[in-house]
């Protein structure tokens, strides 16, 4: 592989690399659920590079090697940019449209995106809602999703509201998975093995290996279930 044809290599890597940045703004924002566009083409060209260097002919591989690590090292140094520039990352990656304002759909900006009526309506039927009057906000993510905020006549009472207050839930600590003590955890929480066997007790298991998941819930429960299969077996 000669200078010449890594030069070739890195112009043509580098012009498909811009040019998908200015593909995937023209094809708008309803093109995929979770990822932004720009995460998903990337991934769609690196997997399709990488297909590349898998059928390459013996001559071609390093050729076909180098224009995937080209890829992924833009994509990456562009990630890293749009981390430290929020100018730059509304522009590659878009940002937030609003779609409906106080049950007014916004039509000029849902053009902007083509994003039309049928699919609006279809998303806020997933949501649970037919009528565009009990919407506040609607906003359109830069990954496709559509989230809604509600008018207050709308959105369910909470405890908060009839003034009832309960403590906050606490984050799950997993303990014991498929048969295995997570000794990490229990160290985190101030919490010993001779503590953790007399819940086991508690619940009628004498043997760890039973276990296939033990731990404290969010209201900080010991909660267990059994690997039905080994307790069979004994």
């Amino acid at each position: 592989m000669d200078w010449q044809e890594i030069m070739r290599d890195t112009w043509q890597t580098s012009l498909v690399f811009l040019s998908l940045l200015v593909f995937t703004r023209v094809m708008g924002k309803t093109q995929i659920g979770q990822l932004t566009l720009y995460e998903y083409i990337s991934g769609i060209t690196i997997g399709s590079i990488a297909g590349t260097v898998v059928s390459s002919e013996p001559g071609k591989v390093w050729s076909h090697y180098y224009d995937l690590i080209l890829f992924v090292a833009l994509a990456y140094f562009t990630s890293f940019l749009t981390i430290k520039s929020r100018p730059l990352r509304k522009i590659i990656e878009g940002s937030p449209t609003i779609v409906i304002k106080n049950g007014n759909v916004l039509i000029d900006n849902m053009r902007g995106m083509r994003f039309d009526l049928d699919e609006l309506n279809s998303k806020l039927r997933e949501k649970g809602i037919l009528d565009h009057a009990e919407v506040q906000y609607a906003i359109v993510e830069p990954t496709g999703d559509l989230n809604i905020i509600k008018k207050s006549d709308y959105q369910p009472l909470t405890k908060t509201d009839v003034n009832i207050h309960l403590p906050d839930p606490a984050y799950p600590v997993e303990l014991i998975m498929d048969g295995q003590v997570i000794e990490e955890n229990l160290r985190k929480h101030n919490l010993s093995r001779d503590w953790l066997e007399k819940q086991l007790t508690a619940q009628g298991i004498f043997d760890i290996a039973q276990v296939s998941y033990a731990g404290m819930d969010s209201k900080g429960q010991f909660t267990v279930s059994k690997d039905t299969a080994k307790t069979q077996d004994n």
